[in-house]
């Protein structure tokens, strides 16, 4: 009697991510591939932010090349299917790790690498229409005045008077100062801009326990929502702080747009990966680690090779110099190196990609330095 044969998806099964991702030569990484700071692609094609910097971490440690690394821009309803279908290897897309999420969908959290909340953005006065020089009531007159000339500056384009405008120019948006605005108390009787489900369940609660009265103007995707608020259709929008941190940098103005604290929510995003393969989840988690351990030893992309020299124990078994630690998780020895050498510590891959949107580190400091990432002890 002849056997039937082992179906494909169960022999990739069984050989194991690592081992697919070794035999390709490449990690293939799920992005959104639009989110400013986190993965998008620049005017030269090339693939650049937070997330994309973490898959290129990985790739370094797995096959000692950071650039090894295929994207896919997945949209928010496809992205678990991609995982659990294994068109991707490993999901990095701004997701939240919730409880229904973690045992409903067949895949597994990593450690987090960036804790966020939703916050509020508020229009305000920008430093430049604050600080305007107040004009005199009695503006000063020439000494000879042409009787034929009209007095009306709005018909006499020769006027001097600083207070005259062009015809058909729009007044500026009355926005209030942004001294006035410092807490969602004062947010009583504004429109807010809010994606509908529980970013406006999240809102609701927030502002409904301060009694503030506002009016909700709900969409069902970021672009339409930040488009609603650019077009002055309400007084603030309610996202992610780091989507609002986004937006605000690319406008001309940015200092128009304030972001309030405290947030209303906790939304810590990890990297996701399919639950049935735990060797794969713990090489994912024990990159992460690298990046905040690196940081936390005072290595990083600009001084690592210095290091190659040292008498510190703790920093030569980290950089594989004395100790092959990754031996077990199936890695080179020097595969903490290989991620220093491609995208650096935790703080060089946030100083390069999100401080510029203005945004300070806050919760995701170092547990040295008041935050909340902390590297499992490498021994």
């Amino acid at each position: 009697m002849s056997t039937s044969p082992i179906p494909t998806i169960v022999a990739q099964e069984q050989t194991g991510i690592l081992e697919r991702v070794k035999a390709r030569g490449k990690l293939i990484c799920g992005v959104d591939g639009d989110l400013v700071g986190f993965s998008e692609v620049d005017q030269d094609g090339n693939w650049q932010g937070f997330n994309v910097d973490f898959c290129k971490a990985i790739a370094a440690a797995v096959l000692g090349d950071g650039e090894a690394v295929e994207f896919k821009s997945l949209m928010v309803s496809e992205r678990f299917t991609a995982i659990q279908n294994y068109d991707v290897d490993v999901l990095m897309h701004n997701t939240t790790w919730t409880l229904s999420r973690d045992t409903e969908n067949e895949i597994i959290f990593s450690p987090p690498i960036f804790y966020d909340g939703q916050g509020i953005m508020v229009k305000v006065k920008s430093a430049s229409e604050d600080n305007q020089p107040e004009l005199d009531s009695e503006p000063e007159t020439q000494d000879i005045q042409d009787p034929d000339e009209s007095s009306d500056p709005v018909s006499n384009n020769n006027s001097t008077d600083p207070a005259a405008a062009p015809p058909n120019t729009p007044e500026p948006p009355d926005y209030p100062p942004a001294d006035s605005i410092t807490s969602l108390v004062d947010l009583d009787g504004m429109s807010i801009c809010v994606l509908e489900g529980i970013g406006l369940a999240h809102l609701d609660a927030a502002l409904r326990e301060l009694e503030v009265e506002y009016l909700p103007l709900s969409a069902n995707n970021a672009e339409q929502l930040f488009a609603d608020y650019a077009a002055d259709q309400c007084d603030a929008v309610s996202i992610e702080t780091s989507q609002l941190a986004a937006w605000r940098s690319g406008q001309p103005l940015a200092d128009r747009h304030k972001i309030l604290s405290p947030v209303m929510s906790k939304e810590p995003f990890s990297i996701v990966t399919i639950n049935s393969d735990d060797r794969w989840h713990d090489v994912v988690s024990w990159v992460i680690y690298a990046t905040f351990y690196a940081e936390e030893l005072g290595i990083n992309q600009e001084n690592y090779a210095i290091f190659t020299d040292t008498s510190d124990p703790e920093i030569a078994k980290f950089l594989g110099l004395t100790d092959a630690l990754g031996i077990t998780l199936g890695l080179a020895p020097d595969w903490t190196t290989q991620i220093l050498a491609s995208v650096g510590n935790y703080a060089d891959i946030y100083e390069r990609n999100l401080a510029p949107l203005g945004w300070p580190r806050g919760l995701n400091s170092s547990w040295q330095d008041g935050g909340l990432l902390y590297a499992m002890p490498f021994r």
